[in-house]
């Protein structure tokens, strides 16, 4: 071989090698652009905020029919989240959400719950009187829990399958080209291991409890007052009218008053004979409270008083009645410490009053008037917390 081939096989090898570089450079550049078109190579996009779904349950309790209905809620918890309405009848979570009346107050509830039972999340508010407020501000608790989905324990997520890994467009130049002494031939991948299988078990993602204050704190014993106007049948001949005045005790459910009345006869004649009549009470009563409703159980002692005329004894005369009744009403609140209240006594007497027209006559002579067998009284007035 003369010195002046020699130079010619380089040059030619070299030319020779600089064209499969171009030609492998174009070809991977044709490749990306194929994978990139047709979407076959792995898109690594931001993660979504979609928001957690629920399942929403939805009650108004007594005392709470008049507050925004389920529509309202959901129309206002996806405008607090631009648009996006979270619930759904199939989801695995179930959002229940309570509107009650407590006394004076109205008291909204919400609980989150997994498809076990078990508690996840809970949260309240209350109001005096400004319902749709009141709904207004449980859709915005509901939108800001549900919006963050890092509150809530997320789904398992099932296995996926495992994929070959991308080789590279120049990778696959290589193989398809021929080996030879300038340049060995790669080495060849082994097959890929088999995926461990998944386990059966997943254990739970304990998502953390929001903790908040209860909506309505809990009651305890107050002292309580009343006033009333009171009309009575059968306490005094005719109609008798007069205030009545009380203070006692309420717990959450029941309550004890000690009240007294003072009631004077409208009737100035017994029999065609002037006689003013006027009797004083002390009453004893156990009720049960029931939301604006509520019964009782009483005790009454009384004192009878006559102030005759001519032919009666010139001096008053004085006597004792006792008697055991019940006594049902309602009872409206106006605010936290004052309510209105109506109320019906029927007494039955077990030691009656009557008048006489000789109370000292050694022989018992027909009463002018006496108590009948049940005896009715009317009231209404305030009650106050003191």
């Amino acid at each position: 071989m003369t010195p002046h081939t020699r130079p010619a096989r380089r040059t030619s090898h070299g030319a020779t090698r600089r064209l499969q570089r171009v030609r492998r450079a174009a070809l991977a550049s044709i490749t990306a652009a194929a994978i990139s078109t047709l979407g076959i190579a792995s898109a690594h996009a931001e993660p979504s905020s979609t928001p957690t779904r629920v399942r929403l349950e939805f009650t108004r309790g007594p005392g709470a029919e008049h507050c925004p209905d389920e529509q309202f809620l959901r129309a206002e918890t996806a405008r607090r989240m631009r648009g996006v309405d979270p619930f759904d009848a199939e989801a695995p979570l179930t959002m229940t959400a309570t509107i009650e009346r407590h006394r004076d107050e109205l008291a909204a509830s919400m609980f989150l719950r997994d498809s076990n039972g078990r508690g996840l999340w809970a949260d309240g508010f209350s109001t005096r009187n400004d319902c749709k407020r009141l709904v207004a501000a449980m859709a915005l608790s509901i939108a800001v829990l549900l919006d963050d989905a890092a509150e809530l324990p997320a789904a398992p997520a099932s296995p996926a399958a495992p994929t070959a890994p991308a080789q590279p467009a120049e990778q696959a130049m290589h193989r398809e080209e021929p080996c030879s002494p300038d340049r060995p031939c790669p080495p060849q991948p082994g097959p890929a291991p088999a995926p461990a299988p998944p386990s059966r078990k997943t254990p739970p993602v304990r998502a953390p409890i929001r903790r908040s204050a209860p909506a309505v704190p809990a009651e305890r014993f107050r002292w309580v007052a009343g006033l009333d106007a009171v009309v009575g049948l059968g306490l005094t001949p005719g109609v008798s009218v007069g205030p009545a005045l009380s203070i006692g005790g309420r717990w959450p459910a029941w309550s004890v008053a000690l009240e007294v009345r003072g009631l004077s006869s409208l009737a100035e004649k017994t029999e065609a004979v002037d006689v003013s009549v006027s009797t004083a009470t002390t009453d004893i009563v156990f009720c049960l409270d029931r939301r604006i409703l509520f019964a009782c159980g009483l005790a009454e002692l009384g004192v009878l008083r006559a102030a005759p005329g001519v032919p009666f004894d010139a001096a008053s005369r004085r006597n004792l009645s006792a008697g055991l009744g019940a006594r049902a009403g309602i009872e409206w609140p106006f605010s936290e410490n004052v309510s209105a209240r109506a109320l019906a006594d029927v007494v039955h007497p077990v030691v009656a009053a009557a008048i006489r027209r000789h109370p000292g006559a050694p022989t018992p002579e027909r009463p002018v008037w006496s108590a009948p067998a049940l005896a009715v009284a009317l009231g209404i007035g305030l009650r106050m917390n003191l």
